[in-house]
């Protein structure tokens, strides 16, 4: 028997003469009774494991090895669980197949420099264990399934190994494996969205492997498996050995959609166009696809992603659009603003650059994004629109005439037109001064004339302050000197850094129309939206919420989740209040999101965590506005606005009154609470907190309209609502979720929860978004027969 660094004994499957025996027998009780006291501390302890198949994948990592402990320091140092003998050849191997144990009696090939052990045998070879495998850490940790948004991780079940204990075996005290504990962390992504922390997960000690979930596409994550054991000789738990790994989740599709190309010139047989940086929060952007699209206005079909090749393809099969180039984008100067010509007759990568067959056709230009990585490729198609024709201001040119009569008449004919314009503008000017003016002296007394009342504060029973709507201002004079002391205290706008889009009317509110414009500043211009105060034509209930409004407007500083002001501009005859523009709103982003077809997996592209996390940015924004003691009153998904970022923004003045690009008026009794139902003007924080309950539930409802099931008469859901009548709860939206929205429902105002407790509510719940609603089609689906998703009806949502 020697003891050294590694207790080399004989190999325990061999007869051994009967004073060995009681010798060994006598150690192993020794050892036992005073708890191996008689090995020291830093000396390690080896296993012998056992007599297993020979296996010919190890033939090409074999060391020399005269003794089983060299091997194991060798195969220790290394990093492996298990040493093999073959007679003098030493692998290494960090699992074991337990079809493969053979007899003991097979290992029968004495070791070189032992003759007391035995080195496998004959198509057999000798496991050992090194001090790897002494913990009961998770061994041989692997992934065994990847996706999008999912890793799956596996690991050997742990077994006690038997000690080696000259000739006899006995089983050394172990530690009890209570439970596993899983951890994945985000080392590298490609997304710009704000990485969560993980949660971490329990499972039960005779698990193997465990699926981590709500996982962000082509993301590298380092995942720890940890083992948590009961320990033998005092109560409680510890860590006893942890593996980990890095796994990375295969390629998303391409998010967001990006900026269609812009068509800049037009000549016979080419176009120019500007193409915008391209993002792509689920992966690389490896590959930019230009996309030619002849266009029939009288039969307008969007092209097939199966039929879309090249120009000679397309020639053969006669469709109307291919692949003009294939342009690499795997640089960091790639992604950049640049300009293309398409029909250039070059060579693209895969693709040829045809010229355009037609002068005169109706082009447009598409792309797509291509995605690779790990031998995954994902692509993004995206169809491009009349809008990329359109010219802004920023585009206009002078064009100059050439000497010749051609110069002349062109030069006469542009004066003509230009002085009929000037003309009639006169005329429509002196008009409408004329009729103003005299409609204002009828009776002696102007029209906006009502008696003077100051803002009324009234106190409710649950505590929360209420604005009176009704405190006008006593003549159109006072309106307009108010008025002038709230425009000073923002910050002016000279009227030439604003450049105005007048045909394109964005909606119409109660204090004017909404126009999309540009707002030049450092050198910079911005897309905006300007509201234009048409304030002679403002009765004394509009006068009064406007400048209700204004003041409010004057108490908010710059929030991320807020519409940004930049400022007001204002001229002799009209005021323009300047915002940032945002054209998504947050219902329609939510129904463009549905996937209806059946043989989709998901009901919606989105995943679990951005509607919770767009839930927790309006419940902030509402908290902040709270905090200024600002009640929004309009709060609704026609209100709330999607950037680029997948950020929300919040409107905060005059939501409009009607639907984007279309001429229906909306009608927000579906979103009002019960008081305010009862009242008409009783709004206060408490129900815009109803309200942001039922904007959540359009979130987790992908648009669905509240109370579908009946007309928005004010009388009918406040009946309904008191007879405890609140929008379904869906089958993919589960019960905590559901509940919170609950606690805002509540019928008394003061019973209601707080902006401050939905937001920690939704944060709460964005640890493990698919406990909290699953948009899977298998789940959604499960006992149902019809498609879960609730409708939208959006002629019960305008008047």
């Amino acid at each position: 028997m020697q003891l050294g660094l590694g207790l080399e004994f004989g190999c325990g499957h061999r007869p051994v003469p009967i004073a060995q025996r009681l010798a060994a027998c006598l150690v192993a009780m020794l050892w036992l009774w005073a708890g191996a006291s008689c090995v020291p501390e830093q000396t390690p302890v080896y296993y012998y494991v056992g007599c297993y198949t020979a296996r010919t994948d190890l033939l090409h990592e074999s060391v020399y090895a005269k003794t089983p402990q060299t091997c194991i320091e060798i195969c220790e140092h290394q990093g492996h669980l298990y040493a093999v003998l073959a007679a003098e050849k030493c692998f290494c191997a960090n699992a074991l197949e337990a079809q493969d144990q053979q007899d003991e009696q097979l290992c029968n090939t004495r070791c070189l420099a032992n003759k007391a052990q035995y080195c496998g045998g004959v198509g057999v070879h000798s496991y050992y264990s090194t001090t790897l495998t002494r913990r009961p850490a998770p061994h041989h940790l692997r992934v065994s399934n990847r996706t999008e948004n999912s890793l799956t991780v596996a690991w050997d079940a742990y077994e006690p190994r038997k000690l080696l204990l000259a000739g006899a075996q006995a089983v050394m005290p172990t530690q009890q494996i209570a439970s596993f504990l899983i951890r994945a962390q985000v080392v590298k992504t490609y997304s710009s969205l704000p990485a969560f922390p993980q949660p971490e997960f329990m499972v039960q000690s005779t698990e193997s492997q465990f699926e981590l979930t709500d996982l962000h596409p082509a993301t590298l994550y380092n995942v720890t498996v940890r083992a948590i054991c009961m320990e033998q000789q005092q109560p409680g738990q510890t860590e006893c050995g942890h593996d980990s790994l890095a796994a990375s989740t295969e390629v998303g599709s391409p998010s967001p959609v990006p900026p269609q190309p812009k068509i800049l010139t037009r000549a016979d047989r080419t176009l120019t166009v500007e193409l915008a940086p391209v993002r792509n929060d689920n992966g690389p952007v490896s590959k930019l696809l230009i996309i030619v699209e002849y266009v029939d206005d009288a039969l307008s079909q969007p092209f097939d992603e199966q039929l879309l090749g090249s120009w000679q393809q397309a020639q053969q099969d006669g469709t109307p659009y291919y692949i003009a180039a294939e342009l690499d984008y795997d640089r960091p100067e790639d992604n950049r603003t640049r300009q293309f010509v398409v029909g250039d007759g070059k060579l693209y990568g895969r693709y040829r650059n045809a010229p355009l067959e037609q002068p005169a056709a109706h082009v447009h230009v598409s792309l797509g994004v291509v995605s690779e990585l790990d031998g995954v490729t994902k692509t993004l198609y995206t169809r491009s629109t009349h809008g990329q024709h359109t010219t802004s201001m920023d585009d206009f040119s002078y064009a100059t005439f050439e000497k010749g009569q051609s110069s002349v008449v062109a030069l006469a004919v542009t004066c003509v037109v230009f002085g009929s314009c000037l003309l009639l503008s006169l005329i429509a000017y002196f008009y409408l001064r004329y009729k103003t003016c005299s409609g204002g002296r009828i009776g002696g007394r102007n029209g906006h004339e009502m008696t003077l009342q100051t803002p009324i504060i009234e106190r409710e029973n649950n505590g929360y302050l209420v604005e009176e709507e009704l405190a006008t201002p006593p003549s159109l004079e006072t309106f307009k000197q108010q008025l002038q002391q709230l425009v000073d205290g923002f910050d002016r706008l000279p009227r030439n850094a604003l450049r105005l889009n007048v045909n394109d009317v964005i909606g119409e509110g109660r204090f004017g129309e909404i126009i999309s414009g540009k707002f030049a500043s450092n050198d910079t211009a911005k897309d905006c939206a300007l509201h234009i105060l048409s304030l002679d034509e403002l009765n004394g209930i509009a006068q009064a919420q406007l400048l209700r409004e204004l003041r409010q407007l004057s108490q908010l500083e710059r929030h991320q989740h807020l519409l940004n002001f930049y400022g007001i501009s204002a001229s002799p005859d009209w005021f323009y209040l300047v915002f940032e523009l945002q054209r998504v709103s947050l219902k329609r982003r939510l129904l463009e999101s549905r996937q209806t077809a059946p043989a989709s997996p998901r009901l919606t592209s989105l995943s679990e965590q951005l509607v919770l996390q767009w839930i927790y940015e309006l419940a902030t924004a509402m908290s902040y506005l709270a905090s200024c003691r600002v009640v929004h009153r309009q709060l609704c998904s026609h209100s709330v606005y999607i950037n680029a970022e997948s950020k929300v923004k919040l409107c905060v003045f005059g939501p409009l009154h009607y639907i984007h690009n279309s001429c229906e008026q909306l009608d927000q009794s579906r979103w009002l609470a019960p008081e305010v139902l009862r009242h008409h003007q009783h709004h206060s924080i408490k129900s815009d907190v109803w309200a942001l309950a039922c904007v959540a539930w359009e979130c987790c409802a992908l648009g669905g309209t509240p109370y579908a099931n009946m007309v928005a008469n004010s009388q009918q859901l406040l009946d309904a609502i008191r007879a405890a009548v609140r929008p379904a709860q869906p089958a993919y939206v589960y019960g905590d979720l559901y509940q919170l929205l609950l606690n805002c429902w509540q019928l008394e105002p003061s019973e209601r929860i707080s902006f401050e407790d939905v937001a920690f509510g939704v944060r709460q719940l964005m640890t493990s978004p698919r406990h909290a609603l699953c948009f899977d089609r298998a789940a959604a689906t499960a006992g149902a027969a019809l498609d879960p998703l609730p409708l939208h009806l959006p002629q019960l949502e305008a008047k």
